[in-house]
């Protein structure tokens, strides 16, 4: 044992919840040779058999109890986020690294839980971030690092929900993401909203306060996505940010995965560097773009695939697992994210700016 797991064999993988976002979170354990996946559960046997399938020297499982008794290092959560505490604990408990999937929690009580259990446990529990290491928003960072556009000045994130395009998901996957929005956890906000709190913590460190006004519009009788919305805030060292949030139902964005069109741009006293584009590919542009001392330079071979993304974070979980060092982005990052998310959400519900820190 030279690491958290041993390292004379592959590190064994269990997937506990086995939906749509099972098809990009294993992308990272395939063709892996650091890596098996050797256990699969999911309360619907269908989806069980379906996935063996792919993985046929996994063993299938629906009862919960009996998954955690098989011999993993490791156990990928992928349940609903209303049920992240619970099930991590338990996990946690019974003596697994867990890597669970973004939001951590719906509460910062309970993203306290989780992080009490793992101490408690003394193992590593991460939450997956796959814009991190998505090479545009790499490369964005060391641009904005070598001091090539001068000082920060400013951040800015765009986000654009269309209706149309993009990979089918279930609708069961749907059904549990409306209700939590019905008690003031947005789909767009919360959710998927989650990516982009973390891009801008990720660049500019701790976030002091924010002001957030949230709209609503209804897309299905009963039901609203909690758009237009916009989010200011300000970093603890005077970094300025703005996210726009924009719902646009009947626009058509090409993508292999969700239909979202996102740009994320910082500018510097000297010019600025933009990424444009990251989950679909609307825009016919390249997808990073520099301009400095009255030149623009454009990069075309960067591995823009958003899948990508989710590959490499679960590589460096992996060899950061087993070289005995704590993955990049922590669960006490992961907590600030959430108290960043939690904090704009509240803030349009008070209608007042709220200090973080």
């Amino acid at each position: 044992m030279t690491g958290w797991v041993p390292t004379d064999r592959p590190t064994r993988v269990g997937v506990l919840g086995l939906g749509r976002i099972f098809d990009l979170t294993t992308l990272g354990y395939r063709d892996n040779p650091d890596v098996e996946v050797v256990a699969l559960c999911d309360l619907d046997a269908r989806k069980v058999e379906q996935r063996l399938a792919d993985w046929p020297d996994a063993h299938g499982f629906t009862d919960v109890d009996r998954f955690l008794a098989a011999d993993c290092d490791v156990v990928e959560v992928l349940v609903p986020t209303p049920a992240h505490c619970e099930v991590v604990c338990q996990v946690l408990r019974a003596g697994h690294h867990v890597t669970v999937q973004k939001p951590m929690a719906s509460s910062l009580a309970e993203a306290d839980a989780m992080i009490a259990a793992r101490d408690a446990a003394g193992v590593q529990l991460r939450v997956m971030e796959n814009y991190l290491f998505y090479e545009p928003l790499l490369r964005l960072r060391d641009i904005v690092a070598s001091g090539e556009i001068g000082d920060v000045a400013g951040f800015s994130m765009k986000m654009v929900g269309t209706g149309k395009g993009g990979w089918d998901v279930p609708a069961s996957t749907w059904i549990w993401q409306i209700e939590q929005g019905r008690d003031g956890r947005g789909i767009f906000m919360f959710d998927d909203g989650w990516h982009k709190f973390a891009v801008a913590r990720w660049l500019f460190g701790e976030v002091a306060d924010v002001m957030a006004w949230v709209g609503q519009t209804e897309v299905a009788p009963g039901f609203a996505m909690d758009a237009p919305s916009t989010v200011m805030w300000n970093h603890t060292n005077g970094v300025r940010g703005v996210y726009d949030l924009t719902l646009a139902p009947d626009m058509l964005m090409a993508s292999d995965y969700y239909s979202n069109d996102e740009r994320f741009e910082v500018t510097g006293t000297k010019g600025f560097v933009r990424v444009n584009h990251c989950t679909a590919h609307g825009l016919a542009q390249p997808v990073l773009e520099v301009y400095a001392d009255g030149e623009l330079r454009q990069y075309h071979a960067l591995d823009d695939d958003w899948g990508s993304s989710f590959r490499e974070s679960t590589r460096h979980f992996i060899t950061k697992l087993r070289a005995g060092e704590e993955y990049t982005f922590t669960a006490e990052a992961a907590r600030e994210v959430l108290a960043f998310v939690l904090g704009a959400i509240d803030s349009s519900a008070q209608n007042r700016p709220l200090t973080l820190r």
